[in-house]
């Protein structure tokens, strides 16, 4: 037994009590009674797979006074193979992290046989659990984690209502609002336009005089939209200009921050589908359809959640750093009370789209010197100098979350004579191979990308040797840097990769090396104080799970990612993070069904009239 054991699922008969409850009357085991008590003050989970009749069962567990303490139990008299597969998935954990105990070794080869890695016992190995290491746990001497898997039953039931993604959407109740008065929001504007990317159909970069130009040309139908859906106010997430005389847009982009909610394809069918230059890359096309989840508001009062005091010591100030694409993760945290800096991807100064998540990058943040990072400024054009500055190597936060895909994905570049590291890149792309480069400064100008030519490839070629991504080996050492520059008492909550088979034309995804590299930071976690896993295996598990690339997922997964997020974070002795007493959620899922009631009503008036 390698893993530390998050889970145990207990059978009844036999195993957690003496005798066969469907046979005869049965009596307790308090030794076992006390350690699933134990295991839940040590933060793993207990649950059931027995068969038995479930009312029958649950009346004696509750007549022990134990009952609660289980999570998902599955109480049924069929085979337990796949039952206990079930309870592992809604539980969102791997096989290898979980101990089935049975007294039938029937049952325990079949455990075997459907959960690769299980842990699975007789009841002889009950009494050496607590003092073997894989049961070592974590102090939850207030349950944090059982309430959080409370929390998850009954979230259970929704998913059972809504299966399909659309379904979710639809339960949402997304609203948006358009704005037509420009003259405030000059600062935004301008940040829509130059800093987005996935959603940035036009592409069109303005500076603050050609903003201003733009908002006072009244030849053109400009609106600047807003979001809203019951989880809270997603902000000012979008903009278009259209010429109604030519019908076609000039300017459509929308933040990446509300990818997956059909935002922009109900606004492009709205515009009854004009005429649009589309600059690649764009993360989801558009077509004709028209999305039947979302609704237009003309004037909402839309309050946000997040305070922007930076002088309110009581928040708990947490520091992101990770793609843009899991903002709708953070998005999920405004009704808690605390505040999140972000540092993540960004539109550089030649229209590169610079990732300076990867590892090397934040510790070269810290230890690269000036004249090197001119250097490379100077060289190369994917670097700027906004590159390596960054907020991680301070004490201005209270913890640190860290998404390390960018390890995962990106090539490793290291020039041939100065002592200088460089990740760029992905999709198996090695830009130092001559055969490479047609296509890739073909690729460069479609993305109006500035400075990529012959000349750059060759001079890149010539200082710099193509490493692959980076090594196993490097990762740890980079891990180990990060803590070791960080102070102990933050905490770090460390994301990985899913590890779903993905293919497509667009990109190229190694899951085995994902595997590998989960694995390094599994074991990295496991062995270093004040680590954490904020794991997207729980939540990322089946390709139906994934949109248009392997780290870029279906809504409700990012929603599920944050509520473990809080969990975790709520589980931390070192801050405080609790729900606002004011929020809008509440609210709205209060209101909900009678809104629904009025939509419906609202629509049919609608159509009456129309027809009339």
């Amino acid at each position: 037994m390698e893993e530390s054991i998050k889970l145990v699922i207990w059978d009844l008969d036999e195993t957690f009590w003496k005798g066969t409850l469907s046979e005869e009357d049965v009596s307790s085991i308090p030794e076992n009674i006390n350690l699933v008590r134990w295991l839940t003050n040590r933060g793993i989970m207990n649950s059931i797979v027995s068969k038995n009749n479930f009312a029958e069962a649950k009346l004696k567990l509750q007549e022990i006074g134990i009952w609660d303490y289980f999570i998902f139990p599955v109480i049924t008299w069929e085979a337990k193979g796949k039952l206990v597969q079930q309870v592992i998935e809604k539980c969102q954990l791997r096989s290898v992290n979980v101990l089935f105990l049975d007294d039938n070794h029937m049952n325990l080869e079949e455990a075997k046989f459907y959960n690769k890695g299980i842990c699975a016992k007789l009841p002889s190995f009950i009494c050496e659990m607590k003092n073997h290491p894989a049961f070592t746990g974590k102090d939850d001497s207030s349950h944090s984690r059982l309430k959080h898997y409370k929390i998850l039953e009954r979230k259970d039931v929704d998913k059972i209502e809504i299966n399909n993604n659309e379904e979710f959407l639809k339960a949402s109740g997304i609203r948006i609002q358009y704005i037509d008065d420009l003259t405030d929001h000059t600062e935004r504007l301008l940040e829509i336009l130059n800093r987005t990317n996935q959603l940035n159909y036009t592409k069109k970069r303005l500076d603050h005089k050609e903003v201003k130009s733009l908002i006072e040309n009244h030849k053109l139908e400009k609106k600047l939209i807003k979001v809203i859906d019951k989880y809270g106010d997603y902000g000012f997430v979008g903009f278009y200009a259209v010429d109604q005389l030519k019908n076609e847009l000039e300017h459509f982009v929308f933040s990446c921050r509300i990818i997956n909610l059909g935002i922009e394809q109900f606004v492009y069918s709205s515009l009854n589908f004009p005429k649009i230059n589309i600059v690649p890359d764009v993360a989801i096309p558009l077509n004709l359809s028209k999305p039947d989840w979302i609704s237009v508001i003309d004037k909402a009062r839309i309050s946000t959640h997040i305070s922007e005091s930076k002088n309110d010591t009581s928040k708990c100030k947490i520091l992101f750093k990770g793609e843009c694409d899991l903002f709708q993760m953070l998005y999920y945290l405004q009704d808690y009370d605390c505040d999140v800096i972000r540092e993540s991807n960004y539109n550089g100064n030649n229209n590169f789209i610079i990732n300076r998540e990867h590892t090397q990058m934040l510790i070269d943040s810290r230890e690269m010197s000036k004249e090197q990072v001119n250097y490379l400024v100077k060289k190369l054009p994917f670097i700027d100098y906004k590159s390596y500055r960054s907020s991680v190597f301070t004490d201005t936060y209270n913890v640190f979350v860290y998404s390390l895909i960018m390890d995962f994905t990106q090539e490793m570049y290291e020039h041939k004579k100065l002592d200088l590291k460089i990740p760029f890149g992905g999709n198996n792309i090695n830009i130092t191979n001559q055969n490479t480069w047609d296509k890739f400064i073909k690729n460069c100008r479609e993305r109006n990308h500035l400075g990529i030519s012959k000349e750059f490839l060759q001079f890149f070629s010539e200082n710099f040797v193509h490493r692959g991504k980076i090594s196993i080996n490097d990762f740890r050492r980079n891990l180990s840097s990060i803590r070791d520059g960080i102070p102990l008492y933050i905490p770090i909550i460390f994301m990985n990769g899913s590890e779903v088979e993905f293919s497509a034309e667009w990109e190229s995804y190694d899951t085995e090396r994902s595997r590998v590299m989960n694995l390094a930071l599994d074991q990295f976690i496991e062995q270093t104080p004040n680590c954490y896993l904020l794991d997207i295996r729980k939540f990322v598990y089946s390709p139906d799970h994934v949109t248009y690339g392997m780290n870029r997922y279906k809504r409700r997964c990012y929603k599920e990612i944050a509520n473990d997020l809080i969990g975790i974070l709520q589980s931390l002795d070192t801050i405080q993070i609790t729900k606002k007493w004011i929020s809008l959620t509440p609210v709205i899922d209060l209101v909900k069904p009678l809104y629904r009631w009025l939509r419906r009503r609202f629509l049919r008036v609608k159509r009456f009239l129309k027809f009339k």
